[in-house]
């Protein structure tokens, strides 16, 4: 029985994947991940299982093939952020697990701005719902994950409606992929453009309001 790999494989590129995480993957007789995280590593010609609902039947997969063989579920970001080692970890266990690190979309986009990150709140609205508007009152700023149906434009609305036309919103789009695009605004001026689902927000105070 060997232990299931959780790595984290960054923002997207493939030169911010760590060679920590590099070398489990070219190690693994098996990738898990979704389609895209999957895509990276065609090249190696790995049998691959690509998750796309069933929580259920990806760990039965997962269980079953860590019997005889290295499994490596690959994730996007750093694993203990809002990832599948929170599922599996209740599954099996930490003794059943090997978890490598990697860079965070939020640590990716922080650098880009040149911006500590210490005291900005991390959420994700994958799915769920979150108090912006209280983390937005009891810390430096928020930082966000966002869905197809939290993107940009939604999140500019509510910040709108909640009367905290104020604040800075930069979106960071694409990141590490030749199409990234990082833009900042007002919520009103955010909210004309479009994005992709491929999305992180930072909310912050203006300083020129400070």
């Amino acid at each position: 029985m060997y232990k299931v790999c959780i790595a984290g494989i960054g923002p997207g590129a493939l030169s911010y994947i760590t060679p920590a995480a590099l070398e489990a993957v070219k190690k693994a007789d098996i990738l898990v991940g979704g389609k895209r995280n999957l895509e990276i590593f065609q090249d190696l010609k790995k049998e691959t299982y690509e998750f796309k609902s069933s929580m259920e039947e990806l760990f039965l997969f997962v269980e079953k093939g860590r019997r005889t063989r290295k499994v490596c579920v690959v994730v996007s970001g750093d694993p203990g952020f809002y990832s599948l080692l929170d599922f599996f970890l209740k599954k099996l266990g930490p003794e059943a697990l090997e978890v490598i690190p990697g860079i965070s979309s939020f640590q990716y986009l922080f650098a880009k701005l040149a911006k500590p990150w210490k005291d900005f709140s991390l959420c994700s609205l994958h799915g769920r719902t979150t108090g912006i508007k209280e983390k937005l009152l009891k810390t430096g700023g928020v930082f966000l994950l966002t869905d197809r149906n939290n993107h940009p434009g939604v999140i500019a609305d509510y910040l709108i409606s909640q009367g905290l036309e104020k604040y800075i919103i930069t979106v960071g789009e694409n990141l590490s992929y030749p199409d990234e695009r990082i833009l900042s605004g007002r919520p009103h001026e955010i909210k004309q453009y479009r994005f992709s689902d491929l999305c992180v927000v930072v909310i912050e105070k203006d300083v020129m309001e400070l």
